[in-house]
């Protein structure tokens, strides 16, 4: 197994070596791996190392002490990394950002919040709050993006991966209208996401089927492997929200990020204080 552990603070290594001790991996081979080992220097260290078996709950003890983050994955390299986009590559929900404009921020942010604690269907609870949202103005859609903002280290990160060679894509319950333009300024290799209608200029609160919820993006994700004739363990999947989970389960490295606590419990990773670009270290150049 391969072990990284994220360094940003000198109590980060005092924490690795605590947790090293408690595991008696004291005497394995470290390696600094530092931001300019990348190819865009990511905003933290890492600390890599080579072991046979350990008690994972040591490391994440510790870890969660030191307000740090580690991956513990196989030694394959991603090959293919998909991507949720609200929470995630982005910082907003982009639906409750379009009940703001129509003035039903409050219900619909309600009703996001719960669905992505996994306490509402997916699709029952988006079609609800997409409803409310008919009538909306088309260019309210542009206003809305212009006050997009990327989630930090994401811009790293894909560009560490890309570099590598690894195929990207943005797998999204969001819209077309806001996922196709973060992909183009992330360099992302295919977007797939909601379309949302839209009838004489304004938004009609529908979507043109399929809705990309959370069985279409596991789907995606088995069908670029097999695409791509790799196996899942050579995959990365990143969200935070409860639709994720399927994907996050069945990749080879599912990185719950900034996550609802479901969503860590079912996830296989955690990144919870650093941003995305430590992910960068699961590439090497």
């Amino acid at each position: 197994m391969r072990l990284l552990w994220f360094v940003s603070e000198a109590n980060h290594h005092e924490a690795l070596d605590a947790a090293l001790c408690d595991a008696q991996l004291s005497n394995n081979e470290k390696h600094h791996l530092r931001p300019q080992n990348l190819l865009v220097p990511p905003t933290c260290d890492c600390i890599e190392m080579l072991i046979d078996t350990v008690d994972e709950s040591l490391l994440a003890a510790r870890a969660d002490e030191a307000n740090t983050d580690y991956l513990l994955v196989r030694e394959e390299r991603p090959k293919l990394a998909l991507f949720d986009m609200d929470s995630t590559l982005i910082q907003q929900e982009v639906i409750d950002q379009l009940a703001a404009a129509f003035g039903l921020g409050d219900q619909v942010s309600a009703i996001t919040e719960r669905a992505m604690r996994g306490e509402l269907d997916f699709i029952e609870s988006f079609t609800e709050r997409l409803g409310l949202l008919s009538g909306l103005a088309e260019s309210e859609l542009d206003v809305v993006y212009q006050g997009l903002t990327l989630m930090p280290g994401a811009e790293i990160l894909t560009a560490n991966l890309s570099g590598a060679g690894v195929r990207l894509g943005i797998v999204s319950g969001g819209f077309s209208y806001f996922a196709d333009q973060i992909g183009d300024r992330l360099g992302m290799d295919f977007v797939l996401s909601n379309t949302l209608e839209c009838r004489d200029n304004q938004v009609t609160g529908r979507v043109i089927p399929p809705i990309i919820d959370g069985s279409m993006k596991r789907q995606t994700l088995n069908t670029e492997a097999r695409a791509l004739g790799i196996d899942l363990v050579e995959t990365l999947a990143v969200g935070d929200g409860a639709n994720d989970i399927p994907m996050l389960t069945a990749s080879g490295i599912g990185v719950a990020h900034h996550a609802k606590p479901r969503v860590r419990d079912a996830a296989n990773h955690c990144l919870n204080h650093h941003d995305l670009s430590a992910l960068s270290y699961l590439v090497k150049f």
